[in-house]
C-alpha cells in the first residue's frame, strides 16, 4: 500500500509531461488554453509533424534521462508520418508502450476510429467547431492523468467497439 502512496506523492511533485503531435497552430493554441483552464501542472511538448513525434518518442525510449511523457495527444493526420505510424512507434517502445493516448481528429470516419482502437487509444476526440465543446478535452485529459476512467464526448465507435 505504501508503494501507491509513494507514487501519488512523487506525481504531486512533478508536472505532468504531455506530448502533443499537432500540425495546426490554432489547435495547439486551443489545447494550451484547455490545459490552462484545467489548472494542471504540466509541461507541453509540441511536435508539429509525424517525424518530430517519432524522433521524440525514440529518443525518450533510448535514454531514460531524456524527458518522457505521461500522455500523448495525437492528431491522426500529420505531415511526414501519420498518426497510425506514430502509434505503431509508441506501442513498440519499452518505456512508452503503455502510455495513454487521446486521438484528436477532425475526421469522424469509422476507419480512423478503428485505427485508433487497434493501437489502444483511450479516447477518440473529434475536434469540434466551438471552444465550449473543445473544452471538454480538458476534462478528459484531467481524468486520464489523475487516474479516472476517461469519458468521451463522442458517440461510441461503430460495431460495438469502444475507444
Amino acid at each position: 500500500m505504501t508503494g501507491n502512496r509513494d507514487l501519488t506523492h512523487q506525481r504531486e511533485k512533478r508536472p505532468y509531461q504531455i506530448l502533443l503531435a499537432e500540425d495546426s497552430p490554432a489547435d495547439v493554441g486551443l489545447i494550451r488554453m484547455v490545459l490552462r483552464d484545467e489548472n494542471l501542472d504540466h509541461v507541453l511538448r509540441v511536435a508539429t509533424d509525424g517525424a518530430e513525434a517519432i524522433t521524440f518518442i525514440r529518443e525518450s525510449d533510448k535514454n531514460s534521462k531524456a524527458p518522457g511523457f505521461d500522455l500523448l495527444l495525437l492528431d491522426m493526420h500529420l505531415p511526414k508520418h501519420d498518426g497510425e505510424e506514430i502509434l505503431n512507434c509508441l506501442r513498440s517502445t519499452g518505456r512508452h508502450g503503455h502510455t495513454p493516448v487521446v486521438v484528436l481528429s477532425s475526421s469522424d470516419a469509422p476507419a480512423d476510429r478503428k485505427r485508433a482502437l487497434k493501437q489502444a487509444a483511450l479516447v477518440y476526440f473529434r475536434k469540434p467547431s466551438d471552444f465550449e465543446e473543445f473544452a471538454e478535452l480538458g476534462t478528459i485529459i484531467r481524468n486520464i492523468l489523475i487516474g479516472r476512467p476517461p469519458t468521451s464526448p463522442q458517440p461510441p465507435a461503430t460495431d460495438g467497439e469502444t475507444v
